[in-house]
């Protein structure tokens, strides 16, 4: 069985200011250091035996504590960067509304498919991380930590549990969530933290 950690970076700057990050990058938040603290309290209690982490800055900030509470030295691997937004980074939805109004409406049309202009698609993430599952599947019992992003996240959940498009779009992965996916032989199972409390059963629904 191969145990996978999934944890969101801790809120950064544009995060608040609801700017597209992609290979872009900004600083933790104070809250998202705070976050970045509990997600390494919580995997301090189990047996982790990897660490691997997007060499995007704010997720390297967020695996830093994770190192110091598990004891566990880090890895990086570019397969776990966000989805890479090309011209798009740095700006807000409002702005790409109002500047490529045709483009912004080709992405709602198909979220899954569309490239913004020199960046990927969520199936070029979804291409882009398949192999490194497959590497930690194929390896004997472990407990890996994987750092990454929003979009990459939802990909690597599915890889690991099988989505439909429409169940894929829904997903939601807040800074403040760690998912816990176990792989055995006959079947895999599912459950998320939340601000460090938990676990529950399945994937996060947040309340409306």
């Amino acid at each position: 069985m191969t145990t996978f950690y999934l944890v969101r970076h801790g809120e950064t700057e544009w995060n608040v200011e609801r700017r597209i990050q992609g290979w872009a990058d900004s600083p933790l938040t104070s809250l998202g250091l705070a976050q970045a603290e509990v997600h390494g309290q919580l995997l301090g209690q189990f047996g982790i035996d990897r660490i691997i982490g997007s060499p995007l800055g704010r997720a390297m900030q967020t695996v830093a504590p994770i190192v110091r509470e598990t004891n566990v030295p880090a890895e990086y691997d570019v397969r776990l960067r966000e989805v890479c937004m090309g011209d798009w980074s740095g700006r807000t939805s409002l702005e790409l509304q109002s500047l490529y109004l045709d483009q912004w409406q080709a992405r709602q049309d198909d979220p899954e498919g569309y490239c913004p202009p020199n960046g990927e698609s969520r199936l070029d993430v979804k291409r882009r991380v398949a192999p490194l599952v497959a590497e930690l599947n194929d390896a004997s019992h472990q407990e890996v930590v994987l750092v990454s992003h929003g979009i990459t996240i939802r990909m690597l959940l599915d890889l690991l549990l099988g989505f439909s498009d429409h169940a894929r779009q829904k997903l939601r992965v807040p800074n403040d969530l760690v998912y816990c996916v176990e792989v055995g032989s006959s079947d895999t199972t599912v459950m998320h933290y939340v601000s460090g409390k938990g676990p529950f059963e399945g994937l996060f629904i947040p309340q409306r």
